[in-house]
């Protein structure tokens, strides 16, 4: 990397010049280098001094190929659309929502670590599927074939919303097997040697039409997952804490978050991953200035 210096001087007969080797604006290479500055005043007496200037590696993540497993949160379904009438019908049906393309928070994921990273190559693969529910076996078969696939060196894993969405109150009976197949996933995972990092769900909101259905349920459900990480080792993203309390953060559907909802899902996944995986220290040049002198 490009260091620049200026040294200062203190006392000779003016005027006073100076030189250092290497030059100000030198690229200087990851390591410690020596830098020698001289002054040299209009009687030709000379001083000079030495400092170092220190470049440390680039940061770099242990893994790059990330794959985020979930429904429609992680899809990144727009919940800006009150469902009323008709479209709470196709709803029904099982036809996806309208989708924050380019604002999904695997994709403003994948731009930080990437921003970070920047001598690697991380990918965050999108495995959003909309109205998945933890419980069903389908969804543990596409996760065990995703984890197989051999693709990926970790899964970020954020389940469960669908399982407790129901009648009013929510469906807390959903939690234990929705609970139980996440368990089962982690196992999986583990024995693929795909690290696992499990996700709360956000909160809702209940003055939503789909919020009002579910929220009493969430921090039920996020509390069975927090229990679930600790128990088997594997770290977890507290989406819900993110999120702070702040319903701003979701649409007017009361369930799915804004754009500025998914890049606070994004920040806290990257948080985590930063503290978890990051192998060096972040760039640094540092010149230790000296100041040459009579």
């Amino acid at each position: 990397m490009s260091v620049s210096y200026q040294p200062t001087v203190t006392l000779g007969a003016e005027p006073v010049t100076t030189s250092c080797n290497p030059v100000s604006g030198s690229t200087f290479p990851v390591g410690t280098t020596p830098v020698t500055c001289t002054a040299t005043d209009v009687q030709r007496r000379t001083s000079t001094c030495t400092f170092n200037v220190v470049v440390q590696q680039p940061p770099r993540i242990g893994v790059t190929r990330f794959v985020a497993f979930g429904d429609s949160v992680t899809w990144g379904e727009d919940g800006a659309l009150t469902l009323t009438g008709a479209l709470r019908d196709f709803m029904s049906l099982g036809i996806q929502g309208v989708r924050l393309s380019g604002r999904e928070y695997p994709t403003v994921l994948q731009q930080l670590l990437a921003a970070r990273y920047t001598t690697q190559q991380p990918t965050v693969a999108n495995q959003g599927v909309p109205g998945e529910k933890a419980a069903d076996s389908a969804t543990l078969s596409r996760f065990t074939a995703i984890v197989r696939s051999g693709q990926f060196d970790a899964v970020l894993l954020m389940e469960g919303t669908n399982d407790i969405y129901g009648g009013t109150g929510g469906n807390p009976p959903g939690i234990a097997p929705a609970i139980a197949n996440l368990r089962r996933m982690i196992i999986e995972a583990r024995s693929r040697n795909v690290r696992v990092f499990l996700a709360t769900v956000p909160p809702q909101n209940p003055s939503g039409p789909r919020g009002a259905l579910g929220y009493q349920t969430v921090p039920l459900l996020n509390a069975e997952i927090r229990l679930l990480a600790s128990a088997e080792g594997v770290p977890l993203v507290d989406v819900f804490d993110a999120f702070g309390g702040n319903l701003s953060l979701l649409g007017p559907d009361g369930l799915h978050p804004t754009a500025e909802g998914y890049a606070t899902i994004a920040n806290r996944f990257f948080t985590v991953l930063r503290d978890r995986l990051e192998v060096a220290a972040a760039v640094n040049g540092a010149a230790l200035l000296g100041v040459p002198g009579f």
